[in-house]
């Protein structure tokens, strides 16, 4: 028995509802990605740092997986652990949310309107967890999680637990500092403004349901290089809806989405994804960048 079986099988021993050889591609949007080594759920927040604390001792590589809905893992699937975030408790006071990463965007929503909360409202439709908006400061039609953040708390292996104030994370387009320094989010702090009539209308409820596609299908592939200039439409222009490779395809109804039509992989991914950077650099002088994460099956990203 080799070190990398004695590691996993010592981590079971401590969390015995760790799942071995799990299936991803149900996990993710995409619908695309191999098994996993190991898989355990984590149910509080404080749950997270015990689970990390055990892998980094006993080497294993994991990844943290909030709602999938921006991740493409590997078809060879994950030579470690995925520990999957289903943290989701919110609490409001006052103006204030409080929420652990693993609540979906939707329910922080769906709980400031409830308690008659506004500023955030034009985020209606966005996939994904509080945590995963927060380390790529989401946003829509202008706003941005960013903009309400009034602290978060953090965890990382050499510091423990620790909490941030908004200044710490260094809000810009579609980025923050997390995305350099890997800190783990546990839970997010909220300050928000009066909910305004005009937050909430038809309009803004049905904005993302009609420009976006329905599937196996993750949001904006690319980010937008500039306002003036939206990844989708330079796709648009270049001619490349509906150019396809395997069963990922671009998609008719907006140029920045792929989807996934069947079986598709990572590779066909990749590859299509490519060939649509190469083409608008090509015909327009910019740089397309990738908004979705593509992880090899050791967990490093892949740069296309």
């Amino acid at each position: 028995m080799n070190d990398d079986s004695i590691a996993k099988k010592r981590f079971i021993k401590r969390f015995p509802q760790t799942q071995s050889d799990k299936d991803l591609a149900p996990l993710t949007a995409y619908g695309i990605g191999g098994a996993a080594d190991l898989y355990i759920q984590a149910h509080h927040m404080l749950d997270i740092p015990e689970i990390i604390q055990q892998a980094h001792e006993l080497h294993i590589p994991y990844y943290l997986l909030g709602g999938g809905r921006n991740i493409v893992f590997s078809d060879k699937g994950f030579r470690g652990l995925i520990i999957h975030n289903k943290a989701m408790s919110i609490a409001v006071r006052e103006n204030k949310i409080t929420a652990e990463s693993g609540a979906m965007l939707a329910q922080v929503l769906a709980e400031a309107r409830k308690h008659k909360l506004g500023g955030i409202m034009k985020m209606v439709g966005l996939p994904g967890t509080i945590g995963g908006a927060l380390y790529g400061n989401a946003g829509a039609q202008g706003v941005e999680i960013g903009d309400f953040v009034t602290k978060a708390t953090l965890f990382d292996y050499q510091n423990g637990v620790h909490t941030e104030n908004s200044d710490y994370f260094q809000f810009s387009y579609r980025t923050s500092i997390l995305k350099k320094t890997h800190e783990t989010v546990l839970s997010v702090t909220l300050t928000l403004p009066p909910l305004d009539p005009h937050d909430v209308t038809p309009e803004i409820i049905t904005f993302r349901a009609k420009k976006q596609p329905k599937g196996k299908v993750a949001g904006s592939f690319f980010k937008n290089p500039s306002p003036d200039k939206p990844a989708g439409m330079l796709i648009d222009k270049a001619g490349l809806k509906g150019l396809r490779r395997g069963d990922i395809t671009v998609s008719l109804m907006h140029g920045n989405w792929l989807i996934n039509e069947g079986n598709g992989t990572q590779k066909e991914l990749i590859e299509l994804a490519k060939h649509i950077k190469e083409t608008v650099h090509h015909m327009f002088d910019v740089t397309l960048q990738p908004e979705n994460i593509l992880l090899d099956e050791r967990g490093n990203k892949i740069d296309i």
